[in-house]
Parts: structure tokens; sequence; C-alpha cells
């Protein structure tokens, strides 16, 4: 890295993630490690924006984007000035980066690390005023904040903090006391609002939650003070010195009036010094000279010495720092970030694979499915790879829902598959799911004399299997641990981004080829993220329809694709909503063709035929 703060390269040695089994050494393509050559430390480093990203792997780029802003700005903190900063006041905080408000010292921040698991940064800012606060959160969230205050009776002091990296549940309202000449005030977890993610100001790409702490005026902010953070036994106590900017105005009038004050005692002794000097030159008998030594002129040296050291102190001294330039050029919110950030072509794939799904599920026109179902085979398998998968549940309980904030077709994904699981069921999984329409093409064309049908009991055993994935892969993440089991259970990654693992191909195939026995194999009984939708459509309002004629026909059962259909029930959790038998329904292909009227008899006769088979048997 230069002086001026610009990084001249980086090189990736070495990494571990999970889809490198399926997606090969992706952090190392060529142009992927050099577009980060000529950045600059005080850039956000957003993916998206400021460096380029790659699909199915955003959270991987943007902790090495993080990870390199950090270790760039730590090094420029530490060897690119050769004097600290001046510690007095920033006349106006708006317009300053986020990195240059913590080297003025206006964002002071707090590393904690917790053994074997992670780490995470906690910054503190005090907000003295609307417009600082409203820079640093957005306007939105700013008034958020207020509001919520207000709710919990106003405050005489507000606090901004952010938390960041990977370990966000480092951060809890409990165990904060401000500690100040002396004194300890404890502040309230009731003291401390929440506000979630990050969402505008300058702070947005820089952490990814953020609140505020109530301060009480016990707290004299015109005075330094220290935050407290106790973590309990394990995590120790941690401590973080703040001096806000009133308290940095009044100690730079202090330390200027101290200045002034010393400098007029120094010249009041300099007055009586030569004073006394004048008075025993008078006394004292005339001093001699060595011949060819001229006499010493102690005046003529004093003013000598004088203007050296103002020509010393008048002197420009340029230092490497005063090439920095932090100034943001302009504040974005998150919906113009996510807009401008938008792969316009990918936005209209997805849509194009949305609409397609949407028109087949809502029309129940057969041919339309298959159109659906070769659109989400054709972009979401081979040509996008947008698919979703249980690795984005993982990825919004380690980050949050911020994953999928700054990428506008995972989250038109993401959405769409939420509300359509919690208004119908598993719409995703009939129409949406790569996977699932690839076992579809292949039930199509796979000779009948291959299927097999799995016992009832066997049946509901091997449902519990997939719930038990799911489990195995959320449980931890939940936990704190970043361990990953998914693509051990999803061949998704293994068969559209061909990966090059001969065990995760093993697996693929042996999914695949019992899903050419048993119909969508592996959405029965081994898909973890068709369990996590299985258990939100639990609520869902809109279900499938059935009629007193369902009493009596096997026909919808026969068909189901997934083995939810028994007799007359419909295990709708483990429905994927592929129209199959309100199609038959629709098109009236079972005893459903016959109005009731005509089947009541019918079945009286077989009853009694049935009560006369029993007596002569008797």
């Amino acid at each position: 890295m230069k002086l001026d703060g610009t990084i001249t390269g980086i090189r990736v040695t070495d990494y571990r993630e999970s889809y490198m089994r399926s997606m090969g050494d992706f952090l190392r393509r060529p142009g992927f490690q050099e577009q980060y050559t000529g950045k600059y430390v005080g850039e956000a480093f957003r993916v998206g924006g400021d460096v380029d990203g790659i699909s199915q792997v955003s959270i991987s780029v943007r902790a090495l984007s993080r990870g390199i802003r950090n270790t760039a700005r730590r090094v420029a903190n530490a060897y690119s000035f050769e004097v600290e900063l001046p510690t007095g006041t920033v006349e106006d905080v708006v317009g300053l980066s986020w990195f240059e408000l913590r080297r003025r010292g206006v964002v002071e921040r707090l590393e904690l690390t917790e053994p074997g698991e992670g780490s995470a940064g906690i910054s503190l800012s005090h907000m003295w005023s609307d417009r600082v606060g409203e820079y640093l959160l957005g306007e939105e969230m700013y008034q958020r904040a207020l509001a919520s205050v207000e709710r919990r009776g106003g405050a005489d002091h507000l606090m901004l903090y952010t938390v960041d990296g990977p370990r966000l549940r480092l951060f809890v309202r409990e165990g904060w006391a401000i500690e100040q000449g002396g004194d300890t005030i404890d502040i309230s977890p009731d003291n401390i609002v929440m506000l979630g993610l990050t969402s505008g100001g300058v702070s947005y790409g820089e952490a990814t939650i953020t609140g505020v702490m109530m301060v009480e005026d016990a707290v004299d902010i015109t005075r330094p003070f220290t935050f407290l953070y106790d973590l309990g036994p394990r995590l120790g106590s941690h401590r973080l010195d703040y001096t806000t900017q009133e308290a940095r105005i009044i100690m730079a009038e202090e330390a200027a009036a101290a200045a002034a004050e010393a400098e007029a005692a120094a010249e009041r002794a300099a007055a009586e010094e030569r004073a006394a000097a004048e008075a025993l030159a008078n006394t004292a008998p005339p001093s001699t000279t060595v011949e060819g030594v001229p006499p010493f002129d102690t005046a003529e040296a004093e003013l000598g010495g004088v203007s050296d050291s103002s020509a010393i102190a008048g002197s420009e001294e340029i230092l490497p720092g005063e090439g920095f330039d932090f100034t943001l050029i302009q504040e974005e919110t998150l919906l113009e970030r996510m807009i401008a950030n938008a792969s316009w072509d990918r936005v209209a794939l997805i849509l194009l694979v949305l609409a397609f799904g949407m028109a087949a599920f809502l029309t129940k026109i057969t041919l339309l499915r298959w159109v659906s179902l070769g659109v989400t085979l054709l972009v979401l398998g081979f040509v996008d790879g947008g698919f979703l998968s249980v690795s984005h549940i993982t990825s919004a309980i380690w980050v949050g829902p911020s994953v999928f904030l700054d990428d506008l077709p995972l989250l038109l994904m993401v959405v769409f598959t939420v509300v359509t699981t919690l208004i119908w069921g598993r719409v995703f999984c009939g129409f949406l799911c790569p996977f699932g329409a690839l076992q579809d093409f292949l039930d199509r064309f796979v000779p009948e004399s291959w299927k097999r049908t799995p016992s009832i009991r066997t049946h509901r055993m091997g449902l519990r299997a997939k719930y038990l994935v799911l489990a195995i892969i959320v449980i931890p993440a939940l936990a704190g641990s970043h361990v990953s089991f998914y693509e051990y259970f999803e061949p998704f990654g293994t068969v559209f981004f061909r990966s090059p693992s001969i065990l995760l191909w093993v697996i693929a195939g042996g999914f695949i080829l019992a899903s050419a026995i048993v119909p969508r194999f592996y959405c029965r009984y081994a898909c973890p993220l068709g369990a996590a939708l299985a258990i939100a459509s639990v609520v869902s309002p809109k279900r499938i329809r059935r009629v007193e004629q369902c009493d009596h026909c096997l026909v919808c059962q026969q068909k189901c694709p997934t083995g939810a259909i028994e007799g007359p029930e419909i295990d709708f959790k483990e429905c994927v909503r592929c129209n199959v038998c309100e199609v038959q329904l629709i098109e009236k292909a079972g005893v459903c063709r016959h109005e009731m009227e005509e089947i009541r008899p019918r079945l009286i006769q077989v009853k009694l035929g049935s009560l006369e088979g029993v007596a002569d048997g008797a």
C-alpha cells in the first residue's frame, strides 16, 4: 500500500469455503484479486458497488472485502503518519468518511474476540445534534431512534453504537456502564435501543447492526469518560475511553489558557532575570578580552536563537498522511444503493422465471407448467445459478437479513418464496427449484417399469429424515458455529456448478438415481430447504380444495409425486403445489366425474353386498 492510502495489490494465499467443492477456487480467478489494486482505503469496499461480486458466494466476497479494507486501514493508521492527528475538535463531521471519523476520534472502536468462534467490532459515537445523527444513521433511521427514545421517556445524551464482524452475538445489552471521575454509572438494558440493520447514513456498509444508548445526565459529557463492558468470566471485561467533541473544545480552551499563562509566566521570569543581570553588570568591573578573540555577545546569541526557532516553527512540514482525503462524495439510501448495484439482466431473468412460475401455478395449465419448469431448470440451474438454498438460511442466521439486501435478484427470490409459502404453501418447491424441475423431467422420461412406490410405513418414516437434516445444518448455525454441512445434503451446487469433487458427485448421483425410481425422492426425504418451507407452510390459509368424491377415490393419491395424499387427506406440509391433483379435479379424471347423487346408491349396494358376503361366510 502506498503512503497516500492506495492499495497496490492483494493476494489470497489460502481459504476454506464449502462452495469450493462445487465452484472451484473462485477467489483466485483471474481478475478478481486484481480489482482491488488502486482502491483507496477510505472507500467502503461494497460488493456490487466498489468491487465486483461472485454469484452464490457473496458472503465470502463481502468478508474478504471487509477484511482487506479493515486491514489496510489499520496499516494506514500505524505507518502512514509520522505524528498523531490533532486532538482538537472536528469543525464539521458531515462529508467525512467512517474511516476518517474513527481517525479523528469522533467514532471509537472496541474489538472483541471469542476464542475459537470469531470477533466483532463495536463502534461508539456521540450524536450531539440532529444533523450529526442524521449523517451517521440516515434521516429515516435517526427519526426512528428518536421516536424509540421518546417512548422510553427521553434521554439527556445519545450515543450511536454499531456492530460489525462475524460474531455479532458478542454485543448484548447487559453489562454496560460508564466510568468517570471514580464513579461508575450503570447503563440499563432498557436504555439500549436496538434499531436493527444499518440502512442509511455514513455507517451503512461499515457495520451490520446499529442502535443507540441513552446516557443519563449524571455523565458529564464535557469531560472524558470510559465505557465498561462486562461479558462475564469467560470473555472478561473491556474498556473504551471516549471524549466528546464538546469535551475536546473545553480541553482545547483550557490547554490554550494554560499555555498562555505559562507563556506569560515565562516572560515575567525572563524580565526579572534581565533586570537582575543589568543590576549585576552595573556593579561588576570592566571585562577584559583576549587579543584576537571577539567578545561574546549574549544578546546577539539570544536573538539568533530566537530567530532560528522561529524559522523552524514557521516552516511548512509536509507529512505523508496529508495526502489523505476521506470526504464522501454523496450519501445514498439503502434502496438507492440496491438499485445502483443491481444487475438488471439478472433481475430480468429472475422476473421472467417468477412470472412463468406464478402464471403456471394460478392457471393450472399443464403445458404452461412444463414450460415454467424448463425455464426454471435452464435459468436458475445452468444460466444464472440464482436458486435458493438452505445456505441462505444459515447466512441469514450468521449475518442477518442484510445478506439479501445488497442483491436485488436474490431479494426478489426470497420475498417471492416467503410470501407464496405463507399464502399457498410450497410453491417454490413445485415451480422454482431447479433440482425439483430436474426430478420432474426425470420422472416424465423414466420408464414406468423402473419406478417403485414405497410402503406407507416406509414413506412416513422417511419423511422425518429431511427435518433431521435441517436440524443438523441449522442448530449449529444458531449456536454460532460457522461449520457448513449443507453441501453434503444439497446436490444443487454439485450439479449446476459442475463440482470437481468426486465425493459430492457420488452423493448427487445417488439422489438422482433414487429420484428415477421414486418420484421426487430428494424432495420427499432429504431436502433441508423443503423441510424449512414445510414448517412455514403449516400456517398457509390457501390450501387445495377437497370434495366429497375424494373419500372414495385414489386417482390423486396414485399421481401425487411426493406421496402427500392418502385417500381424501393431504399432508399439506409435504405438498409442493405441483397442480397435479388440482388438474385431476378440474378435468374430473377420477370419481369426481360423477355427482354424489349417482355415487351414493352404488355405495349402498356395495355395502349391502359386503354384508351379505359376511353373512354367507358365517
